[in-house]
């Protein structure tokens, strides 16, 4: 009988994690994906038949190990990802379940601090931004268990009231929407008012939560408007 460490996840000893039907590789350089995110894979899958999108032009920020790219490129037919992440080594994890999924030629990778390197070209050009970004505040990450800490700090933490990214995601995301086009974000189990109010202030409308297993609203949606400009 193998013996597991109690701070090492065990997804990292295997090396691999389940996700949307697929084996995802992991190690300590990525977050590693939970059962909740798969909500924002089947939300986006959803939204995207609902609009009878064509050739989907997706962008992933805070994409890790690729989870959510991988899927969606699997899963949305004719779709192209844009994929960004802070972390190099994520990307190199993120690149290699690509090629695992035969879906790498789907996906563009590339390095940026959430929206900062993309260029000027991709304003106005997606169809729907997703992200499942850092999202623990910094009293719940001091109560975390070590297993939790073993992974990268960088994809867990951020800020105070863990609302940093979100926020970014909210204000800077609809300048790279088309029209129409689409936000939606993972969140924490206690953070959707909040989060739903700083979709409202950018100027999103059709604003949905969207329940796990659990219950919680754990995936916001929002919609750029046809006839007026994000703000």
């Amino acid at each position: 009988m193998r013996i597991y460490s109690e701070t090492v996840p065990v997804q990292y000893e295997e090396g691999r994690t389940h996700f949307c039907g697929m084996d995802i590789l992991v190690d300590e350089r990525v977050f590693i994906p939970r059962p909740e995110t798969e909500l924002v894979v089947s939300t986006v899958i959803d939204l995207c038949q609902k609009k009878s999108l064509k050739d989907p032009f997706i962008l992933d920020v805070c994409t890790g190990s690729g989870a959510i790219s991988i899927a969606l490129a699997k899963h949305v037919p004719s779709s192209r990802v844009i994929a960004v992440d802070i972390s190099e080594d994520a990307l190199q994890v993120a690149r290699a379940n690509a090629v695992r999924a035969g879906v790498e030629k789907s996906i563009t990778f590339f390095r940026s601090d959430m929206f900062g390197a993309l260029c000027p070209d991709y304003k106005g050009m997606f169809d729907a931004v997703v992200s499942n970004p850092p999202y623990v505040s910094a009293g719940d990450y001091q109560k975390a268990d070590a297993w939790v800490k073993a992974e990268p700090e960088i994809a867990l933490l951020a800020g105070d009231e863990g609302m940093d990214h979100l926020n970014i995601l909210a204000e800077e995301s609809g300048d790279f929407l088309k029209a129409g086009g689409f936000l939606a974000v993972e969140i924490g189990y206690d953070q959707s008012e909040k989060v739903k109010r700083a979709f409202l202030s950018a100027g999103y409308e059709n604003i949905s939560p969207h329940k796990d297993f659990n219950g919680y609203e754990r995936v916001i949606t929002g919609e750029k408007p046809q006839r007026k400009e994000i703000y």
